[in-house]
């Protein structure tokens, strides 16, 4: 299962609420040490946040906080973990539909293993989605901040079905983006499932010919169909 747009999703907004979070953490770690204005350390962030996906959360809270100059490690370290552990009551939206789907896969005796390309650690997922509920589902995180590798990579995928024994050709994934999900989970040798509630499919992953849903409810039936002998 993908994560983002997926199974969940944040407030619309000019930075996610789980940003906000971790930067106003941050922001009280430096000013403790240094002069420094929250709007500025928002700046960093966006100079920077390209680079989140791929770097563990309090390494990427380190790289902001040598931007400004401080380098003592004790306070790397206490702005690391200030911005990771300040979304751990963080609680996102559940797509509808999400929670059934879930139940379905664990019913009929599949893993659950979440590939995200997201700036959170696999421990960050794991509690976020279980402050949905969400969380009792999975078997595993595959998060690129931990890995360092990103969707459509297939090396991704291919830690993940390692981790819980699973060959690729006995596994699908679901998720909304043609190109991250899609591509990535067929170059890894995954059946691919595109959810697509909310934007048309691409020309090419209709050239594909592979499965398209409007609801994650939809998807059971999907799913179903493809795990029949």
């Amino acid at each position: 299962m993908d994560l983002w747009g997926t199974l969940i999703e944040d407030e619309p907004g000019p930075l996610e609420t789980y940003t906000q979070m971790r930067l106003q953490a941050l922001w009280s770690v430096l000013s403790k040490y240094i002069s420094v204005d929250y709007d500025a350390v928002v700046e960093v962030y966006k100079r920077v946040s390209k680079y989140k996906g791929f770097t563990p959360p309090r390494d990427f809270a380190k790289i902001i906080t040598l931007v400004f100059g401080v380098t003592s490690e004790s306070i790397l370290e206490e702005a690391g973990e200030a911005y990771e552990q300040s979304t751990y009551t963080y609680t996102p939206r559940v797509i509808p539909g999400a929670r059934e789907l879930l139940e379905y896969a664990k019913s009929i005796g599949l893993r659950v293993v979440v590939v995200t390309n997201t700036s959170f650690s696999a421990t960050g997922v794991l509690k976020m989605l279980r402050s949905t509920d969400l969380g009792d589902y999975v078997d595993y995180v595959a998060s690129s901040a931990d890995l360092g590798v990103e969707k459509p990579n297939p090396e991704i995928f291919r830690v993940a079905l390692r981790a819980v024994g699973v060959k690729p050709s006995e596994a699908i994934h679901i998720g909304d983006s043609c190109g991250r999900d899609v591509f990535g989970s067929l170059l890894a040798g995954l059946k691919p499932v595109l959810y697509a509630e909310k934007r048309d499919v691409p020309d090419l992953c209709r050239a594909l010919r592979i499965p398209v849903v409007k609801s994650l409810r939809e998807a059971i039936s999907v799913l179903e169909a493809l795990v029949k002998p």
